[in-house]
């Protein structure tokens, strides 16, 4: 009788030392306390190894601090257990995005958007996928599509002004920055895209707008200094021409396919 009661401090002890707190995780999630976050899953899964949610949790925090092979272990997990888990098929394809497999990151979000098609982030990083993939007609749907569900995402008109670059149209190339930058005025990338896009309009003022923004922050921008200088071309092409040379000899392929203008 009195053995049970010196074992019974003892597993009282254990248990308390290993139960975790879901919400306190998710809080140490939400800080950025990646690190935390998972011992505190890893308490809950002591208890539990088939908590979806706990699991996912873990995963998500393994993926910020860039462990995705134990994180996609996670997200299999998961699915042998959910197998229609929207977040975990996500999580997954995200965690290959940062592998840089772009690949295995376009199915694994064809999937979850398929299981959970009004979900934005899905949506994009799919588009995301898509254009690294090369395959810019299915990335302009896809991100159309969550553009259409949530027209608040900035970063939406940017990856389809670049789907639609690709595809060879211009005038929504330029809609599509124009819209970006209302949101973000100092995106430099947006500004070089959208005013070559002018350029090619023949803007030709709107476009120099766009070329000096980018060349006022980054001078050595030499894509930039050789399109500006095709726009200067007809009204100063004494400095035009010194602007592409400039940029031809610093690796500009496009600056040195053009300075036949000034021989």
């Amino acid at each position: 009788m009195k053995s049970s009661f010196r074992i019974l401090p003892f597993i009282l002890l254990l248990g308390s030392s290993c139960i975790g707190n879901f919400d306190k995780g998710q809080t140490y999630f939400n800080n950025g306390q990646y690190e935390e976050a998972i011992q505190e899953a890893n308490r809950l899964l002591f208890l539990n190894t088939s908590d979806v949610q706990v699991l996912d949790l873990r995963a998500k925090s393994l993926v910020e601090l860039d462990q995705y092979q134990k994180a996609i272990k996670d997200f299999d997990r998961i699915l042998q257990i959910d197998p229609k888990n929207a977040m975990a098929m996500g999580g997954k394809g995200r965690a290959f995005w940062m592998m840089e497999d772009y690949e295995k990151a376009e199915y694994f979000m064809l999937r979850a958007a398929g299981l959970d098609p009004t979900n934005v982030q899905f949506l994009v990083l799919l588009g995301r996928a898509l254009l690294k993939n090369e395959k810019y007609k299915e990335a302009n749907e896809f991100l159309r599509i969550a553009k259409d569900i949530d027209p608040t995402q900035a970063n939406i008109y940017f990856y389809q002004g670049i789907a639609l670059a690709h595809l060879g149209d211009v005038l929504g190339t330029a809609v599509q920055f124009n819209a970006y930058l209302h949101h973000s005025p100092d995106d430099l990338s947006a500004h070089y895209n959208r005013g070559y896009a002018f350029l090619q309009l023949g803007m030709v003022d709107w476009a120099l707008e766009d070329f000096d923004k980018v060349l006022n922050a980054k001078p050595d921008h030499y894509e930039a200094r050789a399109r500006r200088a095709v726009c200067l071309l007809e009204s100063n092409p004494t400095r035009a021409c010194e602007e592409l040379k400039l940029a031809a000899a610093r690796g500009s392929k496009y600056a040195q396919e053009r300075l036949e203008h000034c021989k």
